[in-house]
C-alpha cells in the first residue's frame, strides 16, 4: 500500500517537473533565439517478487515471467531543441538572425571566457562596443586589401569583442587619388586636325651606293684623294682634309644643328654616308650641296653636275604629331574628381582629340588620338598629354611603349591649397574605343576627402561594413561564428547565453558565417522562440490529467490504509 502511495508522490514530482518546463517554454514565448525544452521520462528501480522461470519438458510445465511492482516515475532527461525559430522582419539594421547552424560568440559578464547566444538585437555602446544584453559580440578586427580590391581578414587569429571604432575607424582619413579608369568610346568619324609627323629625312641609299660603288668598307677608310673638297650641308660647309677618313667626316657632320649622319654599309663592299633629319615643316629639311662626283663618291647620290641635293619627310606641325589645342574643340571629354592628401577636391577634365591617321600601309591604317589633361582650378596644376593609337577596328594599340595607354599626369596643389603634397594619377584608358559618330566617355577614378562614421551594415557573410559621411565605405570587422558537434548539450546560463560542456564538444575557434556548417546572417530580422504554443498547451493539458491522476493514486491508497486501520476498531 505504501508503494503506491511512493509511486503516485513520484508521479507527481514527474508532472510538476514537466510543467515547469511547459511554463518556462511558454513565458520565453517572445524571447528572441529561445529554444523550447522537453521531459523525457523513465521508471524507477522495480521490485522483484519472483523471477522468471524457463519451461520444463519433463513435467510439461511451461516457464514463468518474473513478477515485478515498479517504485515509480522519474525525469529522464530535459532536452533542448535546437531547431532553427522562425525569422521575423524588425527593420532595424543592427538586429541580425543566424539562418541555420552555429552561435553568436560574446564575452563580458566579469567572466573572460566566451559565452554563445543566438539572439541577434545587437546594439552599439558610447565606446563603439557591439553589444548584445550587455555582452561584447567576437569577431575579426584586422584585414588586408588584396590586388583585386577585395578585403581579406585574418581569421587565423582567436576571435576578440568587435570595436567600431578601433584603429581610427570612426573617422576616414582622406585619401589622395591615384588611379582612374577611362570607359567609352570616342567619335571616329570626327575630323583629323593634324598631318602626319614628319619622318627622318634622308639622303642617300643602298641602290645607289651600289649603283656608284666606291668601295668604301668601314668608317676607317682614308679619304684623301678627296681633300680639299667640300660639301655644304644645310648652310654648314665641312671640308675635306688630308688624312681625314669616313669617321672624320661623320664627326664633322654629326656637329652640325638637327643632322645626324652615319655610314650604311650598302651592298657590304661598297659603303657610303647616310644623312639625315628629324626636322619637320620646310620642304628643304635637308639640303646639300657640292660637286656632284664628291657627293657621288661619299653619299651614293646623283643629280648632275656641281649642284644642290635635296630630301626630306612628309610635311608636319612638328615631330611628335601633337597638336596645338587651343582654339580646338575636343572630340570627347571625361572629367574626373580627384583629390588630394588632404581630401581637396578638384575636377580634372581629359579631353582627346583626333590628330592624324597614317594610311601608309592602306589594309592597316592607324588613327592616333592626343590625349590632355587640364583644370580650371585655380588651386591645382596639371602636367599630362600623349597620344593614343587604335587599330582599323577602333581597338586601342598597347604593344606601341611610343603612345601609351596607362599614362600618368603629375598634379600639383597651389594657392590656398599649397600644403598638399603633389601627388600623380595612373589614367588607364585601355578600355577606350573609336566608334561611329559616338562620344561617351565616363571614369572611374579612387580616392576621398575625409569622413565621419555615420551607419554601418552586416552582410550575410558576417561583414560589418562602416558607411562614411563623405559617402565612402569601409569595412569595420567581421562576426564569427561557433559550431558545435552536439548544440543540445551547451549548458544555458540565463540572458539567452550557453556555455559548452563536456557533452556538446569543445569550443575550437570562430569561423565565417556560412562555412564549417554554420548557416548565413540576416539583417534586419531577428530569430523568434522555436515554441510552438499549441503543442505546449496540448502538453499541459496532458500533464494536468497526469497529475491529477497521480494525486488519485495517493487518495486511494490513502482510504485503503484507513480501511485497514478501521478494522482494529
Amino acid at each position: 500500500m505504501m508503494t503506491s502511495i511512493y509511486s503516485g508522490v513520484s508521479g507527481l514530482k514527474a508532472q510538476q517537473t514537466k510543467l515547469n518546463v511547459i511554463g518556462n517554454n511558454i513565458a520565453n514565448v517572445n524571447t528572441a533565439g529561445y529554444k523550447a525544452q522537453t521531459v523525457s521520462f523513465a521508471d524507477l528501480l522495480s521490485q522483484t517478487l519472483s523471477g522468471a522461470t524457463a519451461a520444463n519438458t519433463t513435467t510439461s510445465q511451461g516457464g514463468t515471467n518474473a513478477k515485478q511492482v515498479g517504485t515509480g516515475v522519474g525525469v529522464a532527461a530535459t532536452t533542448t531543441i535546437t531547431t532553427v525559430g522562425s525569422t521575423q522582419s524588425t527593420g532595424n539594421a543592427n538586429d541580425v538572425s543566424i539562418s541555420g547552424n552555429g552561435y553568436f560568440i560574446v564575452q563580458g559578464g566579469g567572466s573572460s571566457n566566451y559565452q554563445f547566444t543566438r539572439a541577434g538585437n545587437f546594439g552599439v555602446d558610447a565606446a563603439g562596443n557591439l553589444t548584445v544584453n550587455g555582452y561584447n559580440i567576437c569577431g575579426w578586427s584586422d584585414f588586408t586589401i588584396a590586388a583585386d580590391g577585395s578585403y581579406v581578414f585574418n581569421t587565423d587569429k582567436a576571435v576578440s569583442p568587435l570595436n567600431l571604432f578601433s584603429n581610427g575607424k570612426q573617422v576616414l582619413a582622406a585619401s589622395a587619388t591615384t588611379k582612374s579608369t577611362l570607359t567609352g568610346a570616342i567619335d571616329a568619324s570626327a575630323e583629323a586636325q593634324g598631318v602626319t609627323p614628319a619622318t627622318a629625312a634622308t639622303l642617300g641609299s643602298a641602290d645607289n651606293a651600289t649603283a656608284n660603288a666606291t668601295g668604301f668598307t668601314s668608317v676607317s677608310d682614308d679619304l684623301s684623294s678627296l681633300a680639299g673638297t667640300t660639301i655644304t650641308v644645310n648652310g654648314t660647309a665641312v671640308t675635306i682634309n688630308s688624312g681625314d677618313t669616313i669617321q672624320t667626316v661623320l664627326d664633322s657632320l654629326n656637329a652640325i644643328s638637327g643632322v645626324t649622319a652615319s655610314f650604311a654599309t650598302g651592298d657590304g663592299t661598297n659603303g657610303y654616308i647616310q644623312l639625315s633629319t628629324s626636322a619637320a615643316g620646310s620642304t628643304a629639311a635637308l639640303t646639300v650641296s657640292g660637286d656632284n662626283s664628291v657627293l657621288t663618291g661619299l653619299l651614293g647620290a646623283t643629280t648632275g653636275a656641281d649642284t644642290t641635293l635635296t630630301a626630306t619627310g612628309t610635311d608636319a606641325v612638328n615631330p611628335t604629331g601633337l597638336i596645338d589645342t587651343s582654339n580646338l574643340e575636343a572630340d570627347g571629354t571625361t572629367t574626373l574628381t580627384v583629390y588630394d592628401s588632404l581630401g581637396n577636391a578638384y575636377n580634372v577634365q581629359v579631353s582627346l582629340y583626333k590628330s592624324y591617321v597614317d594610311s601608309s600601309d592602306p589594309d592597316n591604317p592607324v588613327t592616333y588620338w592626343q590625349w590632355e589633361a587640364d583644370t580650371a582650378d585655380s588651386n591645382l596644376s596639371v602636367n599630362g598629354s600623349g597620344l593614343l593609337a587604335f587599330d582599323k577596328n577602333g581597338k586601342i594599340i598597347t604593344t606601341n611603349d611610343a603612345y601609351d595607354a596607362t599614362p600618368s599626369i603629375t598634379l600639383t596643389p597651389t594657392n590656398s591649397n599649397a600644403s598638399a603634397a603633389a601627388f600623380s594619377v595612373a589614367l588607364d584608358m585601355t578600355q577606350v574605343s573609336t566608334s561611329a559618330n559616338t562620344a561617351s566617355l565616363t571614369n572611374t577614378s579612387d580616392g576621398y576627402p575625409a569622413g565621419t562614421l555615420d551607419d554601418f551594415s552586416i552582410g550575410s557573410d558576417g561583414v560589418i561594413t562602416g558607411v562614411y559621411s563623405n559617402g565612402y565605405t569601409q569595412p569595420l570587422g567581421i562576426i564569427a561564428l561557433a559550431n558545435f558537434t552536439n548544440p543540445a548539450g551547451l549548458l544555458k546560463i540565463g540572458d539567452n547565453l550557453y556555455t559548452t560542456t563536456v557533452n556538446s564538444g569543445a569550443f575550437t575557434g570562430g569561423v565565417i558565417a556560412g562555412s564549417s556548417g554554420t548557416g548565413s546572417l540576416s539583417a534586419g530580422t531577428l530569430e523568434m522562440s522555436n515554441v510552438d504554443l499549441s503543442e505546449q498547451f496540448a502538453e499541459m493539458m496532458i500533464t494536468q490529467r497526469a497529475y491529477q491522476a497521480n494525486s488519485k493514486i495517493i487518495s486511494a491508497s490513502d482510504e485503503c490504509l484507513q480501511a485497514v486501520i478501521n478494522m482494529v476498531r
